[in-house]
């Protein structure tokens, strides 16, 4: 058995070697440039810099801008908890370590190393934490290994882990062993815990803590209103948004709606996934719904309300929470195409009601909950959306209600951080190490 296990990481690595000949060139080349990259390239090679205010820390890893978004209010929970401990922050992607430092600017925040021998025992050995706490589902078989050779203890936090990844996991598991490598299990929710049961994880190492996501999101209060200049533009105005869009449900939806009379007055806030795409976006707009006043965000006046029925698309980022703010509904992309669907959350905990189309694969359990909850509608096509969203736009008082119900929904729900943390201390993850 031991034999079998040592060539299935002979292949694994020999493969991953041969991919690096290909990437080699295209890193070397990033560095020269992009010279703010360099360190980055060096940490995920293992050469991470040393710092001792950090030595016999927590490690938290998170891949990428959500994951350590997530991790707010835990780092926020063991700091009331435990605040002598040390906390370090990696992510494997460079807008995750930017999201890191932005959100943790007092932390140490390192690239993840790649998953080869040499980097990981390299970079584990600089770091030097007490333990490591993987959010939702890292699974790196030469990362694992070399915590489990320096006997690091190892955590994972906010677990989700989809179908499609438990079948591609039952196939390797026996030739890499990986989820014995690790001690503990938070997961979201029951249907988490069992994949994760069916892969074989002792039963005592998986609890179910909630999701972190939950704790993360603004509180409900219908006192507070959109910053400037939103509430200028808005007003009393019915305002709906189309939130975290992609191409081309914009155009399907103001096309659909520039034909119904009852959407003649309402401001539409187009917020696209990726604000980029904004002046060819509203180019296209302008060509294919007449009479509506089309207009960029960078270019409205802060002191001018757009006109009435206008469509205001947002060309900068950072502001999708202010529009959603000051609507009266909204509508939440990547949901009407196969894209699996956004953040359904944000919305909603806002006191919005929420529009979503029939791809929602990426947030099942968030669309159920506000579904079932009365803060959610879905529909299969723009036509649908748009007689579901006439309704709250002539009813003021149900969109309000409906609002609340999300958002009431939402606030049961919290608590995942506080749950974690007593996980994490009474199974012994926070103890100072002792190789």
């Amino acid at each position: 058995m031991r034999g079998r296990f040592d060539a299935a990481y002979l292949l694994y690595d020999a493969l991953l070697y041969l991919a690096g000949l290909f990437l080699i060139p295209v890193t070397l080349l990033r560095a020269l440039v992009w010279p703010r990259s360099r360190r980055g390239i060096l940490e995920r090679l293992g050469l991470a810099r040393a710092d001792p205010r950090f030595a016999d820390g927590l490690l938290m890893h998170g891949v990428s801008v959500g994951e350590v978004s997530a991790m707010r209010p835990l780092v926020a929970a063991l700091r009331r908890a435990h605040p002598s401990l040390p906390l370090a922050i990696s992510s494997t992607t460079l807008s995750g370590r930017h999201t890191a430092q932005r959100l943790f600017p007092d932390l140490a925040v390192y690239a993840f190393p790649v998953d080869l021998p040499f980097a990981c025992r390299s970079f584990l050995r600089r770091v030097r934490p007490r333990a490591v706490v993987l959010m939702e589902l890292e699974i790196w078989p030469n990362f694992l290994r070399a915590c489990s050779r320096l006997e690091l203890p190892v955590a994972i936090v906010n677990g989700r882990i989809t179908e499609r990844s438990m079948s591609g996991y039952r196939r390797v598991q026996r030739l890499l062993p990986q989820f014995d490598r690790i001690a503990l299990y938070g997961v979201q929710n029951e249907r988490y815990a069992n994949r994760f049961r069916q892969l074989a994880v002792p039963r005592m190492r998986i609890q179910v803590t909630g999701n972190l996501k939950f704790d993360n999101l603004p509180a409900f209060d219908p006192e507070q209103g959109a910053p400037q200049p939103w509430s200028c533009w808005v007003g009393d105005r019915v305002a709906m948004v189309l939130g975290s869009t992609h191409e081309p449900e914009e155009l399907d939806l103001l096309f659909e709606a520039s034909r119904r009379p009852e959407f003649d007055a309402v401001l539409f806030l187009v917020v696209p996934r990726h604000p980029k795409r904004a002046p060819r976006l509203l180019r296209d707009l302008r060509g294919a719904v007449t009479g509506r006043p089309g207009l960029l965000r960078s270019q409205q006046p802060d002191s001018e309300p757009p006109p009435a029925g206008a469509i205001l698309v947002v060309d900068s980022f950072g502001e999708l929470e202010a529009a959603y703010r000051c609507c009266r509904l909204a509508f939440v992309g990547g949901s009407l195409i196969p894209h699996g669907g956004q953040n359904v959350l944000e919305p909603a905990a806002l006191g919005k009601p929420v529009l979503v189309g029939p791809y929602t694969d990426n947030f099942i359990d968030e669309v159920e909950l506000l579904e079932a909850g009365g803060g959610l509608r879905r529909a299969a096509d723009p036509a649908g959306l748009l007689t579901c969203a006439a309704e709250w736009v002539a009813d003021p008082a149900s969109a309000a209600d409906s609002g609340r119900a999300g958002a009431s929904a939402l606030s049961a729900r919290r608590g995942a951080a506080s749950t974690t943390l007593r996980m994490l201390e009474e199974a012994g993850i926070l103890a100072p190490h002792r190789p």
